[in-house]
């Protein structure tokens, strides 16, 4: 190959190179916008709201695979799935407060989510929704500590897994200061939340324990008044009670002195055995 030859070969990869470059720069250009437009929403167990225009298309991102869902029967709104995204289209017959719609994960999360026509008196259409989940992947079934217990396992005490088994687990870990129950996850993102204060008791929570078919809660509940007083266990049943216990169901009097401040019988845990939520 001659001078004159290589000059025009180098010559021509550098062009190449350089449509290259160029076509790079483009396709990181137009995704950028894609990314800058997606809003993000942060799921907490309530129902959250994303806004459509009919005819229109938009893109949901959720934590993990789906695996699947429900809708209404008769819906103004079709959804097609890939993986972890979801793709919605509605149509121009759905109603002005919106339509629900439910996502499950393969990993157990499921997600409630309200499709709403974004209009002028609502946020304008959304193209692109990340969700952001702060709970853990449910622990499957298959795993160890959400085995079932067999005929031929030998347990001296019912497993977490049942109700009078987690009741259990829930005052070694209050009481008896134990690390962790198996097959649960600790959520401290309530502690310190007031859910009841009606002049007589204060009760607060302290820790929430979610496992795949039950929830254990542990509250931390003062007299207010001066004199003794006995609890009620209806005044703490919830939705899904299963059971209910405390280290103390009568409390002492509001405390005078240090030593009865140190003492606390004034204050007492209170365990909640529920279904899962």
């Amino acid at each position: 190959m001659n001078t004159l030859s290589r000059s025009s070969f180098f010559a021509r990869i550098k062009l190449a190179l350089c449509f290259v470059v160029i076509w790079a720069f483009v396709l990181v250009s137009v995704g950028l916008p894609e990314i800058a437009s997606a809003r993000t929403l942060e799921y907490d167990q309530s129902e959250v709201a994303v806004y459509v225009n009919p005819g229109e298309p938009t893109q949901i991102r959720f934590p993990g695979t789906i695996s699947g869902g429900f809708k209404k029967k008769k819906s103004s709104i079709a959804l097609d799935r890939k993986q972890s995204d979801l793709i919605v289209f509605a149509n121009e017959a759905i109603a002005s407060e919106g339509e629900a719609i439910i996502v499950r994960l393969n990993d157990g999360r499921s997600y409630s989510l309200r499709i709403q026509r974004a209009g002028e008196n609502t946020p304008p259409r959304d193209d692109v929704v990340q969700i952001d989940d702060l709970r853990s992947p449910v622990t499957p079934l298959g795993e160890e500590e959400e085995e079932p217990p067999f005929k031929e396992r030998d347990f001296q005490y019912a497993p977490p897994t049942q109700i009078s088994g987690l009741m259990r687990e829930l005052v070694l870990h209050a009481e008896f200061a134990k690390s962790n129950i198996p097959g649960y996850r600790v959520s401290e993102r309530y502690k310190g939340e007031t859910i009841l204060n009606d002049g007589t008791l204060l009760a607060t929570i302290e820790k929430i324990f979610i496992g795949r078919a039950l929830w254990g809660y542990v509250l931390t509940v003062e007299n207010q008044l001066d004199v003794a007083q006995k609890l009620n266990p209806a005044t703490f049943r919830i939705d899904g009670t299963r059971a209910i216990s405390a280290n103390y169901w009568e409390l002492s009097p509001r405390p005078l002195t240090v030593e009865q401040q140190i003492a606390g019988r004034h204050k007492s845990k209170v365990y909640i055995v529920t279904r899962a939520k």
